[in-house]
């Protein structure tokens, strides 16, 4: 599939006319049980189940970590890298959000407190397209690929020829698709959702292994 969009690329890059079709904003809903502990000022203050959803809509990415009392917080932003905290704590500073594969950590400060959300899931999801499969394991996003996030693989096949990136191999998921490539000796995921990259992070090397 990879060499089919890189060839495009270069065709278009020789001149010859290609007409594209611009895809709709992705849109994909996942959910997932956890396990949350939230601190407060280094004090544990909730210690239980909860849910966590995760939206991508209209160009914004969305978590949505529910305690099962009923206590609910919704971080937001444009990607992982840029949320902010909303309802009880709508004046906060920006979130600090740390990917660690099935474990996700919230850090903010609201002006007096430091508080720590840390929800780590068993790998089970339902997305919007059905399923019980699990979810991706996901680790950091690869900073200097960040530039990607929102852009279609053939936008970017003629960067990775440029690059030297090469194409390993892909899975299908229920959230899209998993492509592994190696970058700079690097073994990257690139999470594709209705054809435009969500996410670029680190992959185990092993996924690169040919």
């Amino acid at each position: 599939m990879l060499r089919k969009t890189i060839a495009s690329a270069l065709t278009l890059a020789c001149g010859a006319t290609l007409a594209l079709v611009i895809p709709a904003q992705a849109q994909s809903v996942a959910k997932s049980d956890a396990e949350c502990r939230l601190s407060k000022n280094g004090n544990v203050v909730y210690d239980d189940d909860c849910t966590i959803k995760e939206k991508l809509r209209d160009g914004q990415e969305t978590f949505v970590v529910k305690f099962d009392n009923g206590k609910s917080f919704r971080f937001s932003g444009p990607n992982r890298q840029n949320l902010r905290i909303e309802n009880d704590f709508a004046d906060a500073s920006n979130v600090l959000f740390e990917d660690k594969g099935a474990k996700g950590v919230f850090s903010w400060n609201d002006g007096s407190s430091t508080y720590k959300l840390v929800v780590k899931t068993g790998g089970g999801s339902s997305g919007g397209s059905g399923g019980n499969s699990g979810g991706p394991v996901l680790g950091p996003p690869v900073a200097d690929l960040q530039f990607l996030v929102g852009k279609s693989p053939l936008s970017a096949a003629l960067g990775f020829v440029i690059r030297g990136t090469k194409y390993v191999t892909e899975e299908r998921l229920p959230e899209g698709t998993l492509t592994y490539m190696l970058d700079k000796k690097r073994c990257v995921a690139f999470l594709t959702v209705d054809n435009i990259y969500r996410s670029i992070t680190f992959a185990d090397a092993v996924k690169c292994q040919r």
